[in-house]
């Protein structure tokens, strides 16, 4: 379509003219207007009659330079029928303006978003107006998804559609956010976390082809390092003394980790390698590629079973290892970057047939004590305490009986 132009009437005022179902009409901008601002106003008539051949619904860009107009012209576009008075915004635009308000996060939360707005597109239709959407279509909607993903995926896409409804609630485009009432459920899977113990992860480490990729795995398992947001900007300079220091650009912001010896043995073996090549400025990972493909042939190579999640479960397995050396609250959240509750939910692994063995062999210990009168003559305070942690463990989070035990 050919772009209008707006012209100047012989009173000095400014007017744009255009044709719509076979009919003149005229948009008149009076005389406050220059030539550059009405002929601004001419591209968003021009652009809003190219929408409607096309059959589109208007984009959120032209809405907000209608928005941006003023009042007297905004309503000259209502009473002429160029765009609705009653501001009713479609899926469309919510998924639009959600995807620019989330441009500084991180690429896989803003692919996260995006999913969900094609998700929502999907099962609503992009022309669907946002004041339409009522609690039972979210339930439909969710039970949509059930239908697809697991309970874990579901809940997850329904918090992220909660947060794209509530932009449309502060930007006054709707009244309430239809999703706020409807359940998501747990975003935990106690079935996928994985404990990888030592011996594992070293046969592994034993079949991979570089040492870098060895490095990789060991900041994961004895790091508990995010692999790979947090190796991505790791330079030699980074570990220092006895620890190693992650950037303030990652999750969590700036924080450091312990550099323990099965990291510091690697890459003491790069550093010696590299040999007049080394630069303390360097990044030690210029580029990972396909790292986890290189990780699973080295996994089949040794003739291990492979894992679900397979770095998250190694930075949970060296979390679950912290853990049980008893070390405080706040030297594991500095260390991990997490609060307690995510790192409990999150990432402390129950290792069923170890502490179920274990439970087991403490509750014959301390009822054999208790039959013979000698457990305040033998254990200490604390002692007492540690045999009852695990006993504690398996009714609290998985309501074995106390009697059994």
């Amino acid at each position: 379509m050919k772009t209008l132009k707006a012209f100047k009437t012989k009173q000095g005022s400014w007017q744009v003219n255009f044709c719509e179902s076979g009919k003149q009409k005229a948009l008149y901008l009076g005389r406050d207007f220059t030539a550059a601002s009405s002929d601004r106003v001419a591209r968003i008539v021009s652009d809003i009659l190219s929408c409607r051949k096309r059959g589109d619904s208007l984009p959120l860009e032209i809405l907000r330079r209608i928005d941006a107009l003023p009042d007297r012209v905004r309503r000259s576009f209502y009473r002429l029928g160029l765009a609705d008075g009653t501001r009713s915004f479609s899926l469309a635009n919510l998924v639009a303006a959600v995807s620019e308000s989330k441009s500084h996060l991180s690429l896989k939360t803003r692919e996260s978003y995006i999913q969900c707005g094609e998700l929502l597109i999907e099962f609503f239709g992009r022309e669907c107006l946002l004041d339409t959407i009522s609690k039972s279509d979210c339930e439909n909607f969710k039970s949509f998804l059930s239908g697809r993903f697991s309970f874990c995926t579901v809940s997850h896409r329904i918090g992220r559609c909660r947060t794209m409804f509530r932009h449309a609630v502060d930007a006054e485009w709707i009244s309430k956010n239809p999703f706020d009432k409807v359940p998501g459920g747990s975003t935990v899977n106690h079935d996928r976390q994985v404990y990888v113990d030592r011996e594992k992860i070293y046969k592994v480490m034993a079949h991979c082809r570089h040492d870098r990729d060895r490095l990789l795995l060991a900041l994961a398992r004895f790091g508990g390092l995010r692999i790979p947001s947090e190796v991505n900007r790791l330079r030699f300079c980074d570990f220092v003394d006895n620890e190693i220091r992650i950037h303030s650009e990652t999750k969590t912001g700036a924080r450091s980790v312990p550099l323990f010896g099965e990291v510091r043995e690697i890459l003491d073996r790069i550093v010696v390698n590299l040999g007049k090549n080394y630069m303390p400025s360097d990044l030690v990972f210029v580029k990972l590629g396909n790292f986890s493909q290189r990780v699973l042939l080295a996994i089949c190579a040794a003739g291990v079973a492979r894992w679900t999640k397979l770095f998250v479960n190694l930075r949970s397995s060296c979390i679950t290892d912290m853990v049980d050396c008893r070390y405080s609250e706040k030297m594991l959240d500095s260390m991990f970057g997490n609060s307690a509750a995510v790192r409990s939910l999150h990432y402390i692994q129950f290792r069923k047939e170890r502490d179920y063995s274990r439970a087991l062999e403490d509750n014959a210990r301390m009822l054999k004590m208790l039959r013979e009168g000698t457990v305040e003559n033998v254990l200490s305070v604390q002692e007492i305490d540690e045999l009852l942690v695990f006993r504690d463990l398996l009714v609290n989070r998985f309501g074995t009986g106390k009697k059994a035990l």
